[in-house]
């Protein structure tokens, strides 16, 4: 019960901290050979071209991100908390940063 007080608290001040929180439909998901950033995944519908990388293993969130319905959480830029591996991705890639996974 106290595990599920604290959840419920940090989510709380998660939504009301980040106004940008986005819901997601996950379409495939891959490993990512760059450092601590080991998923990179793509969003429904198939094909639109929209993916994130995100911070994890492919074996750690790959069957959440594509079991869940939706995703919640919010995107940042590569370059503000990663180190770009050239200049010109500052600004085009874009981290998705996992708040809640929705499987109802």
């Amino acid at each position: 019960m106290r595990k599920l007080l604290v959840y419920l608290a940090l989510f709380s001040f998660n939504a009301v901290a980040n106004p940008n929180q986005i819901k997601v439909e996950v379409d495939d998901c891959g490993p990512l050979a760059r450092d601590e950033l080991g998923v990179v995944f793509s969003l429904k519908p198939h094909g639109e071209g929209k993916s994130y990388f995100a911070d994890g293993t492919a074996n750690e969130l790959c069957p959440k991100l594509t079991s869940a319905k939706y995703i919640l959480g919010y995107e940042e830029d590569l370059c503000k908390n990663y180190k770009p591996r050239n200049e010109k991705e500052c600004g085009a890639v874009k981290v998705f940063v996992i708040q809640q996974y929705i499987y109802k």
